[in-house]
């Protein structure tokens, strides 16, 4: 079963009354009053450090960073596509400027949880712990700190680089950091951190920073270096490096593996389990809401709908917001082998009233399902948060990025070889067989298994940008949607059709261009 997680439990009350209280953006960390405080005689012993270790992960958990609008508000790609028709405005649709909260807040968030761990690492020294405990906890903060910075890059480009704490009022005015300059620094503190912190089976569970997962954000930061904008070939031999520790680990480290049953990662995810063959690093979210635990929206917003409250609970509350494309539906071929075709695309809706399964036999009006509610334990079921965890990083990743950085070193009968690992396990048909040699299909083949294994876990977006397809695949989606999708169905093409060459990137904060006059805005915002 789940254990509550490092940063789940009073949490907020345990920061408060530890003074860290709530930080803000780079420039605007203390604006005109300070907010984060640190008293002289804090991080004396290892409960202070674990507290302030607690504020650092917690970020990740809030609702506009991985609890909602990241994955869900932020990342729309052509995966699916918002079932709102009225939904005229908004980043899901691409209808958005830089004044927009959800923008705003998950800048302020990710430089709160930079601002955490750098005053964490300021202090930690001073603690009276075990040594190796404060190495571990040393770090976690320094991989979580440069994961933020990742995640800063990932979504706005070139942003301020801030190492250590800001006590002055004063300290607002901060350039933008080159691209070059922030992932020499991500790279390094990660690779820093990956001898520091503990082997995955020193917890047997996803929810904390362990060597396995900094071996895999690694190869991730590395492929991201391969592609647009920094476009560096060169680092595809890192991203061979940190994934081949996974797949032919030394020295009795662990092996992770491929879980028999795809589905069942995804019902653990809900059910308050852990599978750490595969499942490597996920957001934590526990309970239903009524204590001090951090719940997120994960088969809320997404998931199949239902929408009764007064409905059988065992369904849970789902406003079903996520329309799978026909698209994603059609990647997963037509021999109707592929299990995770019907897992991530729900073939069926809920009755509201008796809750009886519907079939729906539109592709078009078929919704994103890859986190169900009903199978949450944890009771009674809250309307809008659940206890189901989000995934960051899982083993076919894994094994899908060593095969990408393999094909784009020539290797391309390996890179096959791993990619027919991943389809065995769904039972999908062996299509690698065809491609032999062949370096470019190889290459195709490999993005479209990225699209079919990882669909609705926040990376699509993130894949197309760094594969610099982003716009043309979103218009092509468009014009595929005004095309060939019933006429009920054709206003959903409204926001990939809004998608331009500035969406590859989220605008700075209005509120941070105020504050900061060192820094400019993205191009085309």
């Amino acid at each position: 079963m789940k254990r509550v997680p490092l940063f789940r439990k009073t949490i907020l009350s345990g920061l408060v009354g530890a003074t860290l209280l709530s930080t803000v953006g780079c420039a605007d960390f203390l604006e005109k009053e300070p907010t984060f405080i640190v008293k002289d005689n804090y991080y004396t012993n290892e409960s202070d450090v674990n507290i302030g270790l607690t504020g650092v992960y917690a970020v990740m958990a809030y609702q506009d960073v991985y609890a909602n609008s990241l994955p869900y508000h932020l990342s729309m790609s052509d995966e699916g596509v918002w079932q709102r028709s009225a939904a005229l405005t908004g980043p899901e649709v691409y209808i958005f400027d830089s004044s927009n909260q959800l923008v705003r807040n998950l800048w302020k968030y990710l430089y709160e949880g930079i601002e955490r761990a750098n005053v964490l690492l300021d202090k930690i020294d001073g603690a009276e712990m075990d040594e190796d405990k404060r190495i571990v906890a040393k770090g976690e903060a320094k991989f979580l700190r440069a994961y933020y910075y990742f995640m800063l890059t990932s979504n706005f480009g070139a942003v301020p680089l801030k190492v250590t704490p800001t006590y002055s009022v004063n300290e607002v005015d901060v350039p933008r950091a080159s691209l070059e300059a922030l992932y020499d620094f991500i790279t390094t503190e990660m690779e820093e951190a990956e001898a520091m912190v503990q082997p995955i089976t020193a917890y047997g569970h996803a929810g904390r920073v362990t060597k396995s997962a900094v071996r895999g954000i690694l190869a991730r930061v590395y492929l991201k270096m391969t592609g647009a904008p920094l476009n560096d070939v060169s680092k595809y031999a890192d991203v061979v490096k940190w994934t081949d520790k996974m797949i032919n680990p030394v020295d009795g480290e662990y092996q992770h593996k491929l879980v028999a049953d795809y589905k069942q990662l995804f019902k653990d995810m809900a059910g308050d389990k852990y599978n750490i063959d595969e499942s490597i690093w996920e957001v934590e979210f526990y309970g239903n809401r009524t204590g001090d635990f951090a719940a997120g929206r994960h088969g809320n917003i997404a998931g199949i709908q239902f929408t009764s409250e007064t409905g059988p609970d065992s369904l849970g509350y789902s406003y079903g917001f996520i329309l799978a494309t026909k698209k994603l539906y059609d990647h997963y071929g037509a021999d109707d082998t592929d299990e995770r075709r019907d897992w991530n695309i729900a073939t069926y809706g809920y009755n509201n009233t008796t809750g009886a399964a519907v079939y729906r036999p539109d592709v078009d009006n078929r919704l994103s399902a890859k986190l169900r509610r009903n199978y949450e334990v944890a009771l009674p079921r809250h309307k809008n948060f659940t206890p189901i965890n989000f995934p960051l990083l899982r083993y076919a990743d894994v094994l899908l990025m060593y095969a990408e950085a393999k094909n784009e070193l020539d290797d391309v009968n390996e890179a096959g070889l791993k990619v027919k690992m991943v389809r065995d396990r769904v039972n999908a048909i062996d299509s690698t067989a065809t491609i032999g040699g062949d370096k470019a299909k190889m290459r195709k083949f490999i993005r479209n298994e990225r699209f079919r294994e990882l669909a609705y876990e926040g990376l699509r977006k993130f894949d197309l940008v760094r594969w610099n397809i982003f716009v043309e695949t979103m218009h092509n989606l468009a014009s595929d949607i005004t095309a060939n999708s019933p006429q009920a169905r054709k206003y959903t093409a409204f926001g990939p059709r809004n998608v331009s060459a500035r969406n590859v990137v989220l605008p700075i904060p209005l509120n941070e261009l105020s504050l900061n006059k060192a820094i400019t805005q993205n191009l085309g915002w």
